[in-house]
């Protein structure tokens, strides 16, 4: 899975998008890095573990991670090479980590997708959520990412669960699964079931909604 998004990377990666938040940004150097980010959940749960906490040491994420003391040296290790996390101060001889933001752009069939980090939070938790899991294992990164925009759009009215499954190629009762799934972890909608469709919702219009959604 890693090498098939490198190649995807490489396809349509525009270095002038791949960059830290800020005023002051600066470039994500650790492209196989990024890369496991979005396929491991355990890097992608200490990523996220330490951006929720502004800042973290070694210690505190070994002792509130699952993975073992030596795995989580060499995750930081990793996501500080690539320009993730920062060192910021020293904490008796601990390094004390920040996580930095970042945005990543992705065009496929002329449509925009963006990786973020809130998007690598939902990752982190995918082993808990099966249709997440199983549309990253059988999709990939690019469908999940178009996916969970349109479930965003989803919850504001803009789009319906059929119009999902058309645009990411999903079955409908996948897209319906995903949806109730993001609308549980992102706290979607009024905490009610995800209203499904009707076959009026899917008119002829419909074949100029993707062109729609890369514009917004």
């Amino acid at each position: 899975m890693v090498s098939s998004f490198v190649t995807l990377y490489k396809m349509s990666y525009d270095t002038e998008h791949v960059r830290n938040a800020g005023d002051t940004p600066g470039m994500i150097t650790g492209i196989p890095t990024f890369a496991e980010l979005l396929e491991n959940p355990s890097l992608a749960s200490l990523y996220t573990s330490i951006r929720h906490s502004a800042t973290a040491t070694g210690p505190e994420l070994v002792g509130s991670t699952t993975v073992s003391k030596k795995t989580v040296y060499d995750y930081l290790h990793k996501l500080e090479q690539a320009g993730l996390i920062s060192k910021v101060d020293d904490d008796g001889g601990a390094a004390v980590y920040t996580a930095e933001e970042f945005k990543l752009t992705l065009t496929v069939r002329e449509t925009e997708v963006t990786i973020t980090p809130e998007l690598i939070e939902v990752i982190a938790q995918k082993s808990e959520y099966p249709a997440i899991e199983r549309v990253l294992d059988d999709y990939g990164i690019v469908t999940f990412a178009l996916a969970y925009d349109l479930v965003k759009a989803h919850s504001k009215g803009d789009v319906t669960i059929r119009q999902i499954a058309s645009l990411t190629d999903l079955s409908p009762g996948t897209a319906y699964d995903l949806v109730e799934e993001l609308y549980s972890i992102l706290d979607l909608g009024d905490g009610s079931t995800p209203t499904t469709y009707t076959p009026s919702d899917f008119d002829e219009d419909e074949g100029d909604l993707l062109g729609e959604f890369a514009d917004k």
